[in-house]
């Protein structure tokens, strides 16, 4: 019997915007505060940040993202939907876990080849030196996180912030909350605005080609789901590879 579809959510499109900008630009700036008082700060411009300093930004950001999502579609004081919306579901998670260690696999690639294809056209656009130095700057944080040097239990930190709490925390809320309040508004097309929302939200210019892509992926396999079992191991193999490579970079 195949799944039923994710559910659709009834929600102004204010909202989702609200728990992004809290979640994602307020509560790291107010993370940021804190660890500075406590001593970690991020470095001047140009020094490579305090990895403990990264990690923790991003475990806050992630962590917020999720119980702020949460919170507000389930909660009493929010919309007081079931869990389930969220596709918050088990289903035939044996299934869903090989599909998205499949889907996984798949992204990798759409990665490399949208990113390979993206660089190309840029470098027609903008010319060569400009569009390396965008290349340069979206890269540098992910390429920070994993330079060689860094501690081992700083380095396990942040490998499961990238494969745990990101994929967690962000398919929560892009595919189980916006492409549930984008499906109520939109219909199927719904499937195109959240795959063009995933990529935006992570700034980038260059990237958001690959990101547009990895995020249709990871959309249409919630479509055809009706859970975020499979989307979110899909994101965790995507995040683990781009990891490992990083790491036998160093």
């Amino acid at each position: 019997m195949r799944p039923s579809g994710p559910e659709n959510i009834r929600d102004s499109l204010f909202h989702p915007v609200a728990i992004f900008v809290l979640a994602m630009l307020v509560v790291p700036q107010v993370t940021a505060f804190v660890l500075g008082l406590a001593g970690l700060n991020r470095g001047a411009a140009g020094e490579v940040p305090d990895p403990a300093f990264t990690g923790a930004v991003l475990a806050a950001q992630g962590i917020a993202l999720a119980l702020i999502t949460l919170g507000h579609v389930t909660g009493p004081t929010g919309l007081g939907l079931p869990a389930r919306v969220l596709g918050l579901t088990a289903g035939d998670w044996r299934r869903d876990v090989v599909l998205g260690m499949l889907a996984g696999a798949g992204m990798l690639a759409v990665n490399v080849a949208g990113s390979a294809l993206a660089a190309w056209l840029f470098t027609h656009i903008l010319g060569p030196e400009a569009a390396a130095r965008h290349i340069a700057r979206e890269q540098a944080g992910l390429e920070q996180m994993f330079q060689a040097g860094v501690p081992p239990v700083q380095l396990a930190l942040l490998a499961i912030i990238a494969v745990v709490v990101a994929p967690v925390s962000e398919e929560l809320f892009f595919r189980g909350y916006v492409h549930g309040v984008l499906r109520a508004h939109l219909g199927s097309r719904a499937v195109w605005a959240t795959s063009a929302v995933f990529a935006a939200a992570h700034l980038y210019l260059v990237h958001f080609l690959p990101l547009f892509f990895m995020g249709y992926i990871l959309t249409a396999l919630y479509e055809r789901r009706g859970t975020l079992v499979a989307p979110v191991v899909a994101h965790a193999a995507a995040n683990l590879g781009v990891a490992v490579g990083l790491l036998l970079q160093r």
